[in-house]
């Protein structure tokens, strides 16, 4: 229990910095996407805000200041040859033909592509925006129109780099947060392991301290009863003695359980044949009450484990079987091998077991139906020792039923 608290803290913690960080990153990245378009669209601006009609062509590296080349945007520094050689544009007259398309001398771009996204330019109808990893500016005029794109690439590629670079640091951040995170989960989760820790001493030492005391209580009891007989007085107490000491019996076991004291015995032992003999003694009980019970066990499976456990375990699950399936009703105990493990299936037929109770069928003291519990002399403790078993072997217990006709338990071994 102290680990899963752990886990799911580590696990909540985690989430939250890991949200907190992915959020940053995408206002980050939306920032920069926006900011870097807005650079494009001043650039589209200012180049068309010059010269709309003439585009500049792209005939050197370096232009004198004083023999500026024919096109080229008065007022511009003769620098800016990189961000123009990045501008395209193509011309339509008055009738929508196209009469001026300029490349720049692109070799990635032809005039026919260049023509072919102006085109879907022109169905969008928008003064501006992006197509094809290229901004565009779309300017109407008298005389026809003009339709300038920019090569977004540079943009795009830095931004995107920047978004591996941030993705990387924070997961390496994250990693390096996990550290001390994991630390503080021990931290806080210690107050709780040492109040689990005193409850389960408590539980032990008190059930060990109780046992003395009733085990004269009845001693002395069925002496008087040999003197008394028939004495109803007597017979209660015989009676709740009997069940005090199966739930002081079974408060030890969970005690040892949760100790794990029972790993100091674990051998390798014959599964199958564990099983089928505690199987077995239950075939009186379904032929006493009348119960349709089918054992299906598979020979030569083996474990590693607590061979009394495994058998308490079988003990409290056909038990229950009996004890809530319906009048004449169907009972199955099953071992195979399925995907190298060892599955134990324990089924009924009956009322079954609905799905809130499903949640908490494993925990201590939990009783789906209290009067049927007192009926059949339960305290809720059964299946939580099953689970306790389970868990000391390594394995998965879990439960499955419709909650009107049939329960299943099945239990996955290594």
């Amino acid at each position: 229990m102290i680990k899963k608290l752990q886990r799911r803290f580590i696990l909540i913690t985690m989430s939250c910095i890991g949200f907190i960080f992915f959020l940053i990153l995408l206002i980050l990245n939306i920032s920069m996407t926006t900011a870097s378009q807005k650079r494009g669209f001043d650039l589209l601006s200012k180049y068309t805000g010059d010269n709309r009609n003439t585009p500049r062509p792209h005939t050197g590296d370096n232009f004198a200041p004083e023999k500026k080349p024919p096109g080229f945007p008065q007022g511009r520094r003769p620098n800016d040859w990189f961000n123009d050689m990045r501008i395209f544009s193509v011309q339509y007259n008055s009738e929508g033909e196209a009469i001026k398309i300029s490349t720049n001398n692109n070799p990635n771009l032809s005039e026919d592509s260049l023509s072919a996204l102006a085109d879907s330019v022109l169905e969008k109808q928008k003064e501006r925006g992006q197509i094809s990893g290229y901004l565009y500016l779309y300017i109407p005029s008298e005389e026809g129109s003009s339709i300038y794109f920019l090569d977004y690439g540079p943009e795009r590629e830095m931004s995107m780099q920047l978004w591996r670079i941030c993705l990387w640091v924070g997961l390496a951040g994250m990693l390096i947060i996990l550290i001390p995170v994991i630390f503080l989960s021990r931290w806080i989760a210690k107050p709780v392991k040492l109040a689990f820790d005193r409850q389960k001493q408590f539980i032990a030492d008190a059930s060990h301290e109780l046992k003395t005391p009733l085990t004269i209580i009845t001693a002395n009891a069925e002496v008087l009863g040999n003197t008394l007989p028939d004495n109803k007085w007597l017979n209660y107490i015989l009676e709740q003695s009997s069940r005090m000491k199966i739930l002081i019996t079974s408060l030890l076991d969970l005690a040892r359980l949760d100790a794990g004291n029972g790993k100091n015995t674990f051998q390798n032992f014959d599964l199958s044949k564990t099983i089928r003999k505690t199987a077995l003694s239950f075939e009186s009980l379904a032929y006493e009450y009348e119960k349709h019970y089918f054992q299906e066990i598979a020979d030569g499976l083996t474990l590693y484990g607590n061979e009394e456990n495994i058998k308490q375990l079988t003990t409290i699950l056909l038990d229950n079987a009996f004890k809530y399936s319906d009048e004449k009703g169907c009972i199955t105990i099953s071992l195979t091998r399925t995907a190298g493990k060892k599955q134990l299936l324990v089924r009924n037929t009956g009322k079954g077991i609905g799905g809130k109770d499903q949640k908490h069928i494993f925990e201590r003291f939990y009783r789906i139906d209290s009067s049927r519990s007192r009926q059949y002399g339960g305290y809720g403790l059964g299946l939580s020792i099953a689970e306790s078993i389970v868990k000391n072997h390594k394995g998965q217990i879990s439960v499955k039923s419709d909650g009107e006709s049939y329960t299943d338990f099945c239990i996955l071994l290594p």
